[in-house]
């Protein structure tokens, strides 16, 4: 969860085959990291476009106080890493409800909570009315060249509102305007929480396609 991620082995000479017993769980990380590109890209792309850091300290959101050991990945995760050694910590979440990122479950609202996590799970929440769009992985990002499926999250009870990017990941088309822009939005139908996916805007043709939802949050 930076903006980089890159495992250097040069000194320490450990790589995710050294041990054995961790290979699966690393492996699992890197798909998870793989399957956020879309919501990473558009987070770069957001930057390019308001300046607004991908990965911003806590002070940046609304109701939040002073801390140093988590931070905001994107608009709307979360992430409070685990220190070698540890067992357990405190999470600050900021003015809101935030939820589990990967059971959907309310961890809490406006408060300060004590998490624990396991060894291949790093402690990860999203705010009420949050959307995710997860791709599936793959081993490497050039290979989405579309037409790519996505898995649409959202977490919460609240409406929601996502505007996707894409360009063509190659060139600086972008800066002349050759990119689309597609509005993802989790909207209340009868009660119930429905995904509506508007079209692309922007001369750059999406790879992105068939949608499908998921609602992380049961109903309330």
């Amino acid at each position: 969860f930076s903006p980089v991620m890159q495992l250097n082995a040069l000194y320490s000479g450990l790589k995710p085959w050294s041990k054995p017993d961790a290979t699966e769980q690393i492996r699992e990380l890197l798909k998870l990291r793989m399957r956020l590109v879309p919501y990473l890209y558009t987070a770069m792309a957001d930057y390019q476009r308001t300046g607004t850091p991908p990965i911003r300290h806590m002070l940046l959101e609304e109701g939040s106080v002073e801390v140093s050991d988590q931070y905001m990945f994107g608009p709307n995760i979360l992430v409070a890493p685990m220190i070698a050694g540890e067992k357990s910590r405190k999470v600050v979440l900021p003015k809101g409800k935030w939820f589990e990122f990967q059971t959907g479950r309310l961890a809490g609202e406006d408060a300060t909570i004590t998490v624990s996590a396991a060894l291949d799970q790093i402690p990860l929440f999203v705010r009420d009315g949050g959307i995710v769009p997860l791709m599936a992985a793959v081993n490497n990002v050039r290979l989405a060249t579309g037409p790519t499926p996505l898995e649409i999250r959202h977490y919460g009870t609240r409406e929601g509102v996502y505007t996707l990017y894409d360009d063509d990941g190659e060139t600086f088309g972008y800066e002349k305007g050759v990119f689309s822009r597609q509005e993802l939005r989790a909207v209340r139908d009868g009660g119930a929480l429905k995904g509506v996916a508007g079209a692309p805007a922007g001369p750059w043709k999406s790879r992105y396609s068939a949608f499908t939802w998921r609602f992380m949050t049961p109903a309330q």
